[in-house]
């Protein structure tokens, strides 16, 4: 308990209900039993409802002590206590929150609707629309507290989640920690020592997904999809572009629809800067996670050591430089091309969008496949090995996990709902996608594995499949190089921690090949391809960027120091790679095989929330 100085505040309010309405009240409040209301509210460290009724009358206890006689006397004059009178019922609202009481009435009203289903039978609530009066309500209604109960009276909710986060980093770092084989540091962060322990567990009934508000993107690759657009847009007014997205919602795919394999879809992702332009209001944005509020370009020095965001081409090329994203895939240019046309038409007659960039995408089937089969820049089979979500899709090989892996207000792996700080109005059946337009140096590649090819019976082919830890048509290698690039972006059990750590990093990859194909043998043309790496994830920051920085930026916990992926190196003199073999052998990287060219964290909103953003106000 703390004197009222710090950044922590007790708030309570007494919101008296219409006679009659309170047997509503209670009713509406019973379906906040799951997910409570506030937990999308920033700022909210403990909040509670309760209907207040009925009047209990004080009484003095029997055998009051001395003291307490002595007190009672001075407070009452020995007059006897008056009861209770409570004439009608109250909804009263108990909380503890960071800042003043003020600026958490003002963030209030983010719930929404949900507010008014709150406190829409109490006498004087004005509605949600308008912040002036919303916060007055409420105001109005609070009593002065003097003292705060918190466990954390000096930090605020961001700090502690901040805090958490760096201990799920350290807890990382003990699951594979070189000299902890008395298991000492795991056991201190409830990692698995046993390794009866290690087996993922059994992910349990399935939650039941809404499948009519996801986008399909998050439960469907569309390999089927031969052709994709990407449309990059800026929100230049938000009045018009929040109509412009009404009138675009229908068109957007749900994964309702994905089983019937349509020929064309269309998904939508809206950064932080697009949320913010379209007018979401600041104490709603606060509540996402950092690496979404601060966006892409401000992490690359991270994500990218030594390079950051110095080859970025436009639209990234400049922090919050992109809103809003299409994302069109079709069977063909003939259902691709008149559809993008189109919409490219509607963005330009919406008076508040403009398209600041365009990107191509097509998948490239492999010379010498069945058509089935489609292939990167490099060689190598592609789209192989993906987790399912548990309670969809027919059954087959891939980690099964939790919906909320991938889909916010779901629950995921360590039994937790995602996202549930964030507000449900906005974030519900959502989706974070990571974009990055990875350029591939095939040349490159090819070179470095010619260079290397005769220390190793199979020559370049064998080289190559060291490095990818797999062959090109996607068989993987018994055993599996420790340092080869699929082990490190999903090392499965290879970890202390076993599965149970790896299956906390899996992603959903629903990328496309960008450029043409170099055939074997061609000399290098000069024409830029790659890789536009779309992955759908529930935390951008334990998923995606748990990835890139500590495992193919980092090789500490597969035992190779700081040796980087092969494709996350930036190269250069003295760069090289260890490849396994009899003996093993280094392989230099004389530049990098593999350049972001620009990339962004979009949030793919349920259809519902993108109705809801269209709204006017």
């Amino acid at each position: 308990m703390s004197r009222v100085k710090t950044g922590t505040r007790s708030v309570t309010v007494f919101a008296r209900i219409a006679d009659g309405r309170a047997a509503d009240v209670r009713a509406r409040l019973r379906a906040y039993r799951e997910r409570s209301p506030f937990a999308g509210v920033a700022g909210v460290h403990f909040a509670r409802l309760v209907v207040l009724e009925h009047a209990v009358r004080q009484r003095r206890p029997a055998g009051m002590t001395r003291k307490a006689r002595l007190l009672d006397l001075l407070a009452h004059g020995g007059r006897p206590p008056r009861p209770d009178d409570l004439p009608h019922p109250y909804l009263m609202l108990t909380a503890t929150v960071d800042g003043e009481p003020a600026d958490f009435f003002g963030r209030l009203q983010s719930l929404g609707p949900a507010a008014d289903a709150i406190w829409g039978d109490c006498t004087g609530y004005p509605g949600h629309h308008r912040q002036e009066p919303f916060v007055a309500f409420f105001a109005d209604r609070s009593v002065r507290a003097d003292y705060t109960f918190s466990g954390s009276p000096e930090a605020t909710v961001a700090q502690i989640n901040e805090a958490l986060r760096l201990r799920g980093k350290v807890a990382a770092f003990a699951a594979t920690a070189p000299n902890d084989a008395d298991g000492t540091l795991r056991s201190r962060f409830r990692i698995a020592v046993d390794p009866a322990e290690e087996q993922a567990p059994d992910p349990g009934p399935a939650a039941e997904l809404e499948l009519p508000d996801i986008q399909g993107l998050v439960l469907r690759g569309f390999a089927d999809h031969s052709v994709a657009a990407h449309l990059f847009l800026r929100v230049t007014s938000g009045a018009p572009a929040r109509r412009w997205l009404r009138t675009v919602a229908p068109e957007v795919t749900a994964a309702a629809e994905v089983g019937d394999r349509p020929a064309r879809a269309l998904h939508l992702g809206i950064s932080h800067a697009g949320l913010t332009r379209l007018g979401v209001p600041a104490a709603q944005l606060a509540a996402f996670p950092e690496e979404f509020r601060e966006g892409m370009h401000a992490r690359e020095d991270v994500l990218s050591p030594g390079r950051g965001t110095e080859p970025w081409q436009q639209p990234f090329d400049a922090p919050g430089g992109v809103d809003i994203v299409l994302l069109l895939s079709a069977t063909g240019d003939a259902e691709l091309e008149p559809w993008l046309a189109r919409l490219r038409t509607d963005v330009a007659d919406s008076g508040g969008l403009r398209v600041v960039g365009e990107q191509r995408g097509a998948r490239m089937p492999a010379p010498e496949g069945d058509g089935r089969t489609f292939i990167e820049h490099f060689g190598f089979a592609d789209g192989i090995s993906q987790p399912r979500v548990a309670g969809h899709g027919r059954a087959g090989p891939g980690e099964v996990l939790p919906p909320g892996e991938f889909v916010l207000g779901m629950p995921d792996v360590d039994g937790d709902v995602a996202g549930r700080h964030l507000p449900p109005g906005l974030s519900r059946n959502g989706s974070y996608l990571v974009y990055r337009k990875l350029e591939q140096d095939v040349p490159a590649f090819r070179e470095m594995t010619a260079a290397a090819a005769g220390r190793f019976e199979g020559g370049a082919d064998d080289v190559a499949a060291g490095l990818v830890g797999r062959r090109r048509d996607g068989e993987p290698l018994a055993p599996c190089p420790a340092g080869a690039h699929v082990r490190r972006a999903n090392p499965r059990g290879s970890l202390p921690g076993g599965r149970k750590l790896s299956r906390r990093h899996l992603m959903l990859r629903r990328g496309i090949p960008y450029g043409t194909y170099l055939p074997p043998g061609a000399d290098d043309d000069g024409t830029e391809r790659g890789l536009l790496f779309l992955a759908v994830v529930g935390d951008p920051g334990r998923q995606f960027e748990f990835v890139q920085t500590e495992w193919l930026a980092d090789g500490n916990a597969f035992g190779r120091g700081r040796e980087e992926d092969v494709f996350a190196t930036s190269g250069g003199p003295g760069a090289r790679i260890l490849l396994e073999g009899s003996p093993p052998a280094y392989v230099p990287v004389p530049r990098p095989l593999v350049t972001c060219r620009g990339g962004e964290y979009f949030l793919l909103p349920g259809l519902d929330a993108l109705r809801q953003l269209g709204n006017p106000d």
